[in-house]
């Protein structure tokens, strides 16, 4: 496989988008919207490069469209989805990313294994009006991330300057639990920002040079 993945980004569930985002402000990130902030989801925290990170509230799907998903095949999806609302108010996800704007050769990867994922083709418009497209790729198994493809165009701002001074997320701190450690090695292309410990699943970020915590930011009381 030519084109190895990085880490992509981290996700991080809240029960309102709006005051995290104040929140995170207030504690000097640069916070984007990920569409018009009245129907925007979700908010990003970019850096110059590296992985970013994304707040984002549960999106509520109606019966209707999870049962066409159940009927579609898409159950292995619903199921990651729930493993997110069973998260409640913290870190839920993290996932690979592609420089390339397609995963056919991820795709191959996983049809070689007979490893069953399902495949997405997603846009939305952004804050700026821009209509961003990327691919995604979701395994069956939830406990690994899942894929995505590059954002065309790219959205990331190619100078941001965080009032707080923070320039990046050094690590990763993932639970190795259940995690497919061997397809882990043959996809990422370096590791120095994945830290693995007991546990499952994404327990926290450290920063470059700060010992600040985005949950701490966010499950502080506003009086």
């Amino acid at each position: 496989m030519q084109n190895k993945l990085q880490i992509s980004h981290v996700l991080y569930q809240v029960k309102d988008l709006h005051i995290a985002v104040g929140k995170l402000r207030e504690a000097g990130f640069i916070v984007e919207y990920g569409s018009d902030p009245v129907k925007a989801y979700n908010a990003m925290i970019w850096f110059e490069k590296g992985i970013f990170i994304e707040i984002y509230h549960d999106c509520k799907l109606p019966f209707y469209k999870k049962w066409m998903m159940g009927v579609l095949g898409y159950q292995s999806v619903l199921n990651r989805m729930k493993k997110w609302k069973n998260v409640g108010e913290g870190w839920s996800e993290w996932s690979l990313e592609s420089e390339a704007e397609h995963l056919n050769a991820e795709k191959e990867i996983f049809n070689q294994k007979n490893i069953s994922v399902k495949f997405h083709k997603a846009k939305r418009k952004d804050i700026h009006g821009r209509i961003l497209k990327w691919e995604l790729l979701m395994p069956d198994d939830f406990d690994f991330p899942f894929l995505m493809s590059a954002y065309i165009p790219n959205p990331r701002p190619k100078k941001i300057n965080h009032p707080n001074g923070i320039t990046g997320i050094q690590n990763i701190v993932v639970g190795r639990e259940n995690l497919n450690t061997k397809l882990v090695d043959e996809l990422l292309i370096g590791q120095s920002e994945l830290k693995l410990v007991e546990g499952k699943g994404l327990k926290t970020i450290e920063m470059s040079g700060h010992e600040i915590k985005i949950e701490d930011i966010l499950q502080t009381q506003i009086l």
